[in-house]
């Protein structure tokens, strides 16, 4: 093969990973296990198989006499060997073969080989690998295939034994003054069935529990780690170099529904924050988080709205240190990494998500993400990550530590001034890169993009000038501020 058609080739030639497998073929023959990648594709995210290149990413092409049969028998070994027809798109450029796999609809999921039964035929994606599944996550896939773990009932439980009728009535009368009494004539147990809190033959379910449940009586009845846990750490990790027995400075869990869990988690999560504090123009002194509370309160909503509660073995955790929050939630995001902002909305628990957004908790239009960040940028602070696992996902949101450990001990010197972050990020800048910085540059690198923010701007670098802090050179445009000698180092 030709360097030219290799360049050609190149974009299918990424490294193995969650959504690319590489395959070589023998002799025309498809790889003796090439099924378990296709069931472990159509399980997860989708993927793509090249065939005719090496794990390593090394082309070997096809043979051109053999690239109709490999076709034929990928499109084959889709339609029959699968409980469910797996429906390939498969392209042919040059000597290599790309068979993309879509994720299978949640209905019908596990997709196994028929051969070889649902115990040992059924598959799922983690990293570059294909793994056997667990009897865990075939369970969470029978759970998802009859509706979802929301509609899992208890009938061995009394409702009103389960239920907190004031949160009931709350809910009710909430609904009602937004959408022209809508249950005005309906009794509270139809408006339960109608919300699936309750099914046709009156047992609670688990909707039900999440959002009226009393007290700890939803641990009681699905398990002890449907709620939150919240640690914190002193330092930037779990362990400290200097003191490993030290674990954390705090540790608590939050029971109960979905609305005290999370209010209770919320509150418990500021209060472990520093505050930060600024002078505005007018002369009022300012107080704020370190991250904005409209980011912290999305990615906590997130994850009680978009948590997978047909599995048990964790919680959601939220793990506080000295430079982030990172929040993890059972349940990898239904919607690739890359896709959070632009794909629709898409929820493994919809009767909840609406719960949350009639009280003011989530949206439906899929901009929570996006929301996120939007304020941190606006905060000047560094982007949140988010990442997937198999069983997953976790949001990164970092506060004004996430600058060096050595900017950290030199930005204390300046403690006593009261300097808000956007003048904390510029004097960083300034002691790291040198050459001065003028008002459009401060604008950059704080993500200052809003109308009124160039005065904004020169308020903050003013009020640096007249601390002593930085020192003035040039007139109107040509103005640059340098960091006064004596905090230069």
């Amino acid at each position: 093969m030709t360097r030219p058609q290799q360049s050609q080739l190149f974009p299918h030639l990424e490294p193995e990973d969650s959504r690319t497998e590489l395959k070589t073929c023998s002799n025309g023959n498809l790889p003796d296990d090439i099924w378990k990648t296709i069931s472990a594709f159509a399980n997860t995210e989708g993927g793509r198989i090249v065939l005719g290149a090496k794990p390593d990413g090394e082309l070997t092409g096809l043979a051109v006499d053999h690239i109709d049969k490999i076709e034929q028998d990928i499109l084959s070994l889709c339609q029959s060997a699968f409980n469910y027809p797996v429906l390939p798109d498969i392209q042919v450029v040059g000597s290599i073969v790309v068979v993309t796999i879509p994720p299978a609809p949640a209905a019908v999921r596990p997709i196994y080989s028929i051969k070889r039964g649902i115990t040992v035929g059924s598959y799922i994606r983690i990293g570059s690998s294909s793994i056997l599944m667990s009897d865990e996550v075939r369970n969470q896939f029978a759970v998802a295939a009859r509706g979802g773990a929301e509609l899992i009932e208890y009938p061995e439980y009394s409702y009103q034994d389960c239920l907190d009728t004031d949160l009931v009535m709350t809910y009710i009368n909430l609904v009602n003054s937004v959408r022209n009494d809508i249950y005005k004539n309906s009794t509270t147990d139809e408006v339960l069935v109608k919300l699936r809190a309750l099914s046709k033959t009156h047992s609670v379910t688990l909707f039900g529990l999440l959002a009226f449940g009393k007290a700890d009586i939803l641990q009681d009845v699905s398990a002890p780690t449907t709620n939150i846990a919240v640690t914190h750490y002193p330092g930037d990790s779990k362990v400290l170099s200097d003191d490993p027995q030290k674990t954390h400075l705090d540790n608590r869990e939050f029971n109960g529904n979905v609305i005290a869990q999370f209010s209770e988690a919320f509150n418990f999560i500021k209060s472990k924050l520093p505050i930060s504090g600024s002078v505005d123009p007018s002369g009022q002194r300012r107080d704020y988080l370190v991250i904005p509370e409209v980011a912290l309160r999305e990615a906590l909503a997130n994850a009680i709205a978009h948590r997978d509660y047909s599995t048990y073995s964790s919680r959601i955790q939220v793990d506080i240190y000295s430079d982030r929050i990172e929040i993890i939630n059972p349940g990898a995001s239904l919607v690739p990494i890359e896709e959070l902002e632009s794909a629709p909305s898409v929820s493994r628990n919809p009767l909840l998500m609406s719960f949350l957004k009639d009280y003011g908790y989530t949206e439906q239009r899929a901009r929570g993400i996006k929301t996120i960040r939007q304020s941190l940028r606006a905060a000047g602070l560094h982007e949140p990550e988010f990442t997937n696992s198999s069983t997953s996902f976790r949001a990164v949101l970092y506060s004004s530590a996430f600058i060096s450990s050595g900017d950290q001990v030199w930005l204390k010197r300046f403690k006593q001034f009261q300097l808000n972050e956007h003048q904390l990020t510029a004097l960083t800048h300034l002691r790291n890169a040198g050459g001065g910085i003028n008002n459009s540059e401060y604008r950059d690198i704080n993500n200052m993009n809003s109308v009124g923010d160039d005065r904004r701007a020169a308020y903050d670098l003013m009020a640096l000038k007249k601390k002593g802090l930085v020192i003035a050179s040039g007139q109107n445009r040509h103005r640059r501020y340098f960091i006064h000698n004596s905090y230069a180092d």
